[in-house]
Parts: C-alpha cells; sequence; structure tokens
C-alpha cells in the first residue's frame, strides 16, 4: 500500500515525477522519498541493510527496523569501496537520482556529481533535498567555495577534509530555526563541541576514520550560483532548471538538475539553466542589507530622540507653568479661608442669645465709634 505523501514529500514529487522510469535514490536510510510501491526505484547506500541496521542499532533517531533492502553498496565484502557510478552502474542509465541532505556530506563534490551523471541518462533529473547554512546549525560558519571543490576534487578526497571537519566541529551551533528567521542568530556559547573536541575529531580523521560532516555549506543563492560556475568551467555536466527555495521557519530548500546530453559541450549556454538572480553574492548581499538596515534604525533612533528632547522641553514649560498656577490658586484659596473665617466670626456674633436685634446693633454701631458730628445722636 503506498504511504500518505506528507507535504516535504508532494513538494520534491512537484519537482520530478519519480513514477515515470526508473529511479536511483540515494541514502534512503529509515525514510525513503520514494518507496518501492510508488516507482520502480533502486537504493544506494555505504552499507548493505545489515550492516546499516547494525550500524545504528545504538541511535534512537533511527528505527533500524524501517531500513530498506539495499540494493547497490559502496563498501565490498572484501572491504573495498566503490565509486558511487561502479557500484551503481549495473542498473544505469537511470531515469532520475533523488538524494535528501547527502551533498553537503560529500567529500568531494565534483567527482560525486561526475559518478551520477555517469549514470543518469540525457536530459535525466537530480532531484536534491539542501539545507540552507542560514537556518540550520551551520550558520555560524562561513560559506564553501568552489575553490575548495576545486581542491578537493584534485586531492581526490575521499573522505571529509581537516577543513571540512574542523569547521564543522568548532562552529556549528545549537540553533533555534524561528529565532534565525527572526534575525536572531545565536552566540558563541551555544557551540556544540569544544576546540578540543573539534581537535580530537581531526585527529581521528588523519588517523583514516571516515568522520562525518557537513563539508559543503549553501544557500539557495549560492547553489544556483556555483554550480552554474561548476558547468562554466568544464568541471559539472548538470543544469540547475527548477528549485522551491527555503519556506519560511524551514531549514531546507529543494531543487532539481537535469543532465547535460552527452553530444552538447556543457560549458555553452544551456537553455533553461536557472540562474542566480543576485548582482553579488548572498552573504554580501545581506551583509550590506544589515547595515542598511542597522543604518535605518539608528536615523529613526535619532529622531526618537529628539522628539523625546522635545517632548521633555515641552512638559517642562508646561510644568512651570502649572507650578504659578497652583501658586496662584494656593494664595486664593487662603483669600477663601480667612473671608469664611470672617464671616463665621459674624454670624456667631450675630447669633448670641439673651439680645435683641436692636441692641445687637447698637453694639455694633458702637464699636464702628462716634458719628461725625461728634454729640450724642438725637432720640
Amino acid at each position: 500500500m503506498t504511504k500518505e505523501r506528507d507535504p516535504r514529500r508532494s513538494r520534491l514529487w512537484a519537482l520530478q515525477d519519480f513514477s515515470q522510469g526508473r529511479g536511483l535514490e540515494v541514502g534512503p536510510l529509515h525514510e525513503a522519498i520514494v518507496g518501492r510501491d510508488e516507482a520502480d526505484v533502486r537504493y544506494v547506500d555505504v552499507h548493505d541493510q545489515a550492516g546499516l541496521r547494525m550500524h545504528y542499532a545504538s541511535d534512537p533517531a533511527v528505527p533500524v527496523d524501517a531500513i530498506p533492502e539495499i540494493d547497490y553498496t559502496l563498501v565490498q565484502p572484501d572491504g573495498s569501496t566503490l565509486s558511487l557510478a561502479d557500484a551503481c552502474r549495473a542498473g544505469a542509465p537511470f531515469a532520475w537520482v533523488v538524494a535528501s541532505h547527502v551533498i553537503e556530506h560529500v567529500p568531494d563534490v565534483i567527482g560525486w556529481l561526475g559518478d551520477l551523471a555517469e549514470i543518469v541518462e540525457d536530459d535525466g533529473a537530480l532531484v536534491l533535498m539542501v539545507p540552507d547554512r542560514r537556518y540550520c546549525f551551520d550558520v555560524h560558519r562561513p560559506p564553501t567555495t568552489v575553490g575548495q571543490m576545486l581542491e578537493a576534487h584534485e586531492l581526490g578526497a575521499t573522505r571529509p577534509t581537516t577543513r571540512a571537519v574542523y569547521d564543522y566541529f568548532s562552529a556549528t551551533v545549537h540553533n533555534d530555526v524561528r529565532e534565525l528567521w527572526a534575525g536572531l542568530p545565536p552566540t558563541y556559547d551555544r557551540r556544540m563541541h569544544t576546540t578540543a573536541q573539534a581537535l580530537d575529531k581531526v585527529a581521528e580523521g588523519r588517523s583514516g576514520t571516515y568522520v562525518d560532516c557537513h563539508v559543503w555549506l549553501f544557500t539557495p543563492d549560492s547553489f544556483l550560483e556555483q554550480m552554474h560556475e561548476l558547468r562554466t568551467i568544464g568541471e559539472s555536466s548538470w543544469i540547475v532548471d527548477s528549485m522551491h527555495p527555503t519556506r519560511l521557519h524551514q531549514i531546507e530548500f529543494m531543487v532539481r538538475l537535469r543532465r547535460i546530453p552527452r553530444a552538447q559541450d556543457p560549458t555553452s549556454e544551456q537553455p533553461g539553466e536557472l540562474l542566480a538572480t543576485g548582482t553579488m553574492p548572498d552573504w554580501l548581499a545581506e551583509q550590506g542589507n544589515g547595515r542598511a538596515r542597522i543604518a535605518s534604525v539608528e536615523s529613526e533612533l535619532k529622531a526618537a530622540r529628539r522628539e523625546v528632547r522635545r517632548l521633555e522641553r515641552r512638559l517642562a514649560r508646561r510644568g512651570t507653568a502649572l507650578a504659578k498656577t497652583r501658586k496662584r490658586l494656593a494664595g486664593q484659596q487662603q483669600r477663601i479661608q480667612r473671608l469664611r473665617r470672617r464671616a463665621e466670626r459674624a454670624e456667631a456674633r450675630l447669633d448670641q442669645p439673651g439680645r435683641s436685634w436692636r441692641s445687637r446693633a447698637a453694639a455694633a454701631a458702637r464699636r464702628v465709634g462716634p458719628r461725625r458730628g461728634g454729640g450724642p445722636a438725637g432720640r
């Protein structure tokens, strides 16, 4: 029974109809992108099913019972290791290849793309899911370059180099994808490993142990730019013809490459090639955008501070006016209190018991004093 496709797998199927032609999935482990009940697919991995189950037996994140039967293996029973092309040659040519989070791990990306070009038919597809270094644990690491790809290829790298191992283990961080999307990158205290641990991994690699790590770092734009550059310098027979960029709060983008027909010169202009739209490397554009955002915020902050000072001056003036008004009101209240006390005393005198109003009036008149003639008033 065909398993229900989740949104992630549905997006991949939108890039490529895997039901058409025979295909190959690289490194399916326990979560194959394309099931055998959905398409004519073969699986290739480093080890066979038994070897993978033994390797991941102690890993709680890998349900080993879900690891499928592997059709082609890189490590042979005698201990030798085949190239990807040689391991899968018996089933070639393939109409398509799919690989999820694989390309960033391969020691020699130019050699890996070349192996796949050998076993894929003309105009065949290579569909990849690739972590976006800006939103995953690689965010502290600098971008990798075509020059580094050329060097690894010239060295015939079959294991991650010292550069890759040290950079990975010295700089990967515990990250929160929503914080990264919000422009809040992790600080140094979020690093996963110490320098001593990174050096231990380098020593393991130098001793001949295969130390798995992210060797190559991409963003959607840098992937387009570097795949185009590899093709134009004659190091790749692939073009990118379709892409699903990284979605909000996600860590990966999806891309489809097309195998250039063997009769064509891969360095010539290729119709349908999807190219990066930027006019400079994306990390430099991000740096410029960051500086522009900082300048904008600083300008807004200066304007806000000017407005605060203006309001403070206005508030001070109003405070002075308010103090004067309060002083004036206090004086008026004191006058009102004096008038009230005088009125209360006058009322008290008028209300004295045992005296008629005439006698009270006469007493009041006496207090006022004699008339202006100096003589007694006539009766």
